[in-house]
């Protein structure tokens, strides 16, 4: 089982702020990353790829493209940190 700590929403927003360089403050959960704040689909994928190297959670393609908000990305981390620490011995 993992012992990593869960991050919080207001963690997660600070975590998607620096990768997106937006102000954490402007972020709430339904924040529209491409309608909002302008992300364009070079730095969706550099999101995505954030989330595998600094959080440990694959994102296959079809789920990227489903990510649309803050509240998507993080219930997405919650879901799959929760289903890989059960899914671990």
């Amino acid at each position: 089982m993992s012992n990593a700590k869960l991050l919080s929403f207001d963690e997660f927003k600070l975590f998607l702020s620096d990768i997106i360089g937006v102000a954490p403050n402007i972020i709430n959960s339904d924040t529209h990353f491409m309608g909002d704040l302008a992300v364009d689909s070079l730095k969706l994928v550099e999101m995505i790829l954030q989330f595998e190297l600094k959080l440990g959670i694959e994102v296959p393609t079809d789920a990227a493209w489903e990510i649309q908000t803050a509240e998507d990305a993080y219930n997405y981390y919650i879901d799959r940190t929760q289903s890989e620490g059960s899914a671990s011995v």
